[in-house]
C-alpha cells in the first residue's frame, strides 16, 4: 500500500463512513498499542465503529521508546502497511502528534509529521501549562504554510481556567481537536465541562479518539457524536468527525461550524504568550 499522500472520499452515500485523525495504534512506539495483536483487536473496534479512516499519529518528542529515532519509525510504518495492506474496511493515514518544540517548523518538515503530507500538525502541550512563545511559534509555522490543531485542549489544566487563550489562538487560525472520550466522562467530570464548554463557544474544530489500547482508551467516536449531538445538534456533530477530518486529509480548507466565541469575555492575557 502507498504510504505517500492519499485522497480520502467517503464510502457510504448516506453520509460517509466516520473519520478517526488522532489515534495511537503503532505498536511498540510510544504509550499506545503494546503488540501487533493489540493493534490488531483496535482496527476491529474502528471498523465495527463505523470509522472508514484512521490516521495514525505516534508521539514525538514525548513517550517515543526509540528516542523519536526516525529509522524506527519509518520502518514500523512500513510495518503497518504491509501488514494491513489487504484490510478493506478502514483506509490508514500517515501522521504525528507532536509535542511543543522549539524546532517544530524544521522538524515537521524534515520528518514528514503532518497528517497526510497536508499543512495541517497536530500539536500537542503539556496537561498543566501553555509554553512561553506558543503564539509567536504558532505564527512562524502559519508562515511556514502549515496549520497547527491543538490536540485535546479540554484535557489541559490551563486552557480550562483561562479559556481566554484558546480563544486568543482558535482566533488567530489555529484549529482545537475534541476527544470523543471527554464528552462522554472517560476523562472526569472537569474534563467534561470543559469539553462541552469548548463545544458550545465553537473553540474545537474536529473530533477524535486518541485511542490508546482496546479496553479502556478505545478507538471509538459514535458515542463521542452522540454525546456532542446533544449540545450541538446532530449536523455539526457528525461534521466534527466527517467533514471536517475529509477536509484534513485531502488538505482543504475545513468548513466553519460556527465562529469562535470567547467564554470568559473581559480578561486579558496579561503576556502568557511572550517570550
Amino acid at each position: 500500500m502507498d504510504i505517500k499522500v492519499k485522497t480520502y472520499f467517503s464510502r457510504n452515500s448516506a453520509g460517509g463512513s466516520l473519520i478517526d485523525l488522532h489515534t495511537h495504534l503503532l505498536p511498540d512506539w510510544d504509550d499506545g498499542a503494546e503488540s501487533w495483536e493489540e493493534t490488531d483487536r483496535m482496527v476491529e473496534i474502528a471498523a465495527s465503529d463505523g470509522i472508514g479512516a484512521v490516521c495514525l499519529t505516534p508521539h514525538i518528542f514525548r513517550f517515543s521508546r526509540h528516542q523519536d529515532s526516525q529509522e524506527t519509525l519509518e520502518e514500523r510504518f512500513g510495518q503497518f502497511y504491509e501488514r494491513y495492506k489487504d484490510e478493506n474496511r478502514v483506509m490508514f493515514f500517515r501522521g504525528a502528534e507532536v509535542f511543543i518544540h522549539p524546532d517544530l517548523v524544521r522538524e515537521v518538515g524534515d520528518r514528514t509529521l503532518s497528517i497526510n503530507q497536508s499543512e495541517y500538525v497536530f500539536v500537542e502541550f503539556p496537561s498543566d501549562q501553555i509554553p512561553a512563545g506558543t503564539r509567536d511559534l504558532f505564527y512562524r509555522m502559519m508562515l511556514a504554510g502549515y496549520t497547527p490543531i491543538i490536540s485535546h485542549p479540554e484535557r489541559n489544566d490551563l486552557l480550562g481556567r483561562q479559556p481566554e487563550i484558546l480563544f486568543d489562538l482558535v482566533s488567530r487560525g489555529c484549529l482545537a481537536q475534541l476527544t470523543a472520550g471527554s464528552l462522554t466522562g472517560g476523562f472526569g467530570s472537569e474534563v467534561k465541562k470543559r469539553a462541552e464548554i469548548f463545544l458550545k463557544h465553537h473553540l474545537v474544530h474536529l473530533m477524535a479518539s486518541d485511542a490508546h489500547d482496546s479496553k479502556n482508551r478505545r478507538p471509538v467516536l459514535s458515542h463521542g457524536v452522540e454525546a456532542a449531538a446533544r449540545i450541538v445538534g446532530q449536523e455539526t456533530a457528525e461534521a466534527l468527525a466527517r467533514d471536517v477530518p475529509e477536509a484534513i486529509l485531502n488538505n482543504r480548507l475545513v468548513p466553519e461550524l460556527g465562529r469562535p466565541v470567547c467564554p470568559s469575555r473581559g480578561r486579558k492575557l496579561f503576556g502568557l504568550f511572550g517570550g
